[in-house]
């Protein structure tokens, strides 16, 4: 099935690339690494992940040309945010750009309500302040390697109720949805 770009709801392409750069740390270019003789493979997506359409594949293969004429459909300043995110984006390896696409691809496999859970809880991510968004993602970075049991366990530690708040908690609950499975 093939997604029609035209149709597609802006705010589920703001909020993918909004996802795309929770995981990044710093917002400035990243310097080029030098050669080595083999460059590092991306991660691979999870079985059940691979051939989903989703918005953001589509909009990867379209032209230059096509890009442009779906990003001239938004309103201006809506517009210059999105390729702002996109410029970003380009600049990431590509290993960190796969495993933007795969949290991505986990969240457009989520039931529409969850869906929607997470994409509010990335909205509130994005208004902390940079030091707690810092604090939120090392702690998604700590918990991407536990199984989903020991996430669980993690969360629910009196280390981590007292480290963030309730509302932290509760962002950082419904990001961990879109760590890869153990």
């Amino acid at each position: 099935m093939r997604l029609s770009w035209s149709r597609l709801s802006w705010s589920t392409v703001a909020s993918a690339l909004l996802l795309m750069f929770l995981a990044s740390a710093p917002a400035s270019p990243r310097p080029a690494a030098p050669h080595a003789e083999k460059p590092p493979k991306p991660p691979k997506q999870p079985k059940q992940l691979k051939n989903v359409k989703t918005p953001i594949d589509e909009f990867m293969r379209m032209s230059p040309e096509e890009r442009q004429k779906a990003l001239n459909r938004l309103p201006p300043d809506q517009r210059s945010r999105l390729q702002e995110r996109l410029q970003r984006f380009n600049q990431l390896p590509p290993e960190e750009q796969q495993t933007l696409r795969n949290m991505y691809d986990q969240l457009h496999q989520l039931p529409p309500q969850r869906q929607q859970a997470v994409r509010r809880s990335m909205n509130q991510f994005s208004k902390q302040t940079p030091d707690r968004r810092q604090a939120m993602r090392q702690e998604l970075r700590r918990l991407t390697p536990l199984e989903p049991q020991d996430r669980e366990v993690r969360i629910a530690s009196p280390e981590f109720r007292e480290k963030f708040s309730e509302k932290e908690q509760g962002i950082i609950r419904d990001m961990s949805d879109l760590l890869p499975p153990r």
